[in-house]
């Protein structure tokens, strides 16, 4: 009987050793097929690939000195030969839009996507829709309407102020950017496009342990009571982009 009971300990206590471990296990280290909804939210809002902290940054502007009134102030009306007066400004008034970023070019992330649209009652299939195929080049996405409006109309040529900084101490600089409003998702977004290469090589080493995405825009149509600028940082690790062990970027 005491042999008994020891054996039924021993069986139950391996049994709650591999249920804990399992519910440790990282989502990215399942196969998609068995992601739970939660497996799902936790992809895409809090993992390596969509970084929780998203670091606000000053807002970098130019005014100018009034030549009339010898005021410095935001305006471009008689701005011909007047004193540009660099500056660094943050409202706090109106603070600078929340933001999520995803690395979308990431297979994990997309596929999770796909199984949240799927979960709603008027979408079927997501899953098989999606191409499973890497993506030509590093994808970033910045979502929500706000951001995708500012972006659109930035003052700014994004190839200046949006960039990826390599642990190197180089830069990635931006291809293109895609607009996405429409489709199976209800998520509008802009996606960054970064080439996979630089200088014939891989440009991100999937080893390396920090790669920065910077975004700065300003709204060249400013609307009142709404954020008509964005400015922030948000730092990925490569080394944790691995999904099931495999890097994946």
């Amino acid at each position: 009987m005491l042999k008994r009971r020891i054996a039924f300990c021993f069986l139950v206590t391996i049994v709650i050793f591999a249920v804990a471990v399992l519910a440790a296990t990282p989502p990215w280290d399942k196969p998609p097929e068995q992601w739970t909804l939660a497996d799902v939210f936790r992809i895409l809002q809090d993992s390596p690939w969509s970084p929780s902290k998203v670091s606000l940054e000053s807002n970098y502007t130019q005014r100018t000195t009034n030549s009339q009134s010898g005021v410095v102030d935001d305006s471009h009306v008689n701005g011909r030969n007047t004193a540009v007066v660099p500056g660094v400004t943050i409202s706090r008034g109106h603070p600078l839009p929340a933001v999520t970023v995803l690395w979308w070019s990431s297979r994990t992330i997309r596929l999770a996507e796909a199984k949240r649209v799927e979960a709603r009652a008027d979408a079927k299939d997501a899953m098989a829709k999606l191409d499973g195929n890497p993506l030509a080049d590093y994808v970033l996405t910045v979502e929500g309407d706000e951001p995708l409006r500012i972006l659109r109309d930035a003052r700014e040529d994004l190839h200046d102020t949006v960039f990826l900084e390599l642990e190197s101490g180089g830069t990635l600089d931006l291809q293109s950017v895609k607009y996405v409003e429409d489709g199976d998702t209800d998520v509008v977004r802009t996606e960054m496009h970064f080439s996979r290469l630089l200088n014939g090589e891989s440009a991100i080493d999937p080893e390396s342990q920090k790669v920065i995405f910077h975004c700065r825009a300003n709204a060249k149509k400013e609307m009142q009571n709404r954020d008509n600028a964005l400015s922030f940082r948000v730092e990925f690790c490569p080394r944790l982009m691995k999904a099931r062990g495999k890097p994946d970027l």
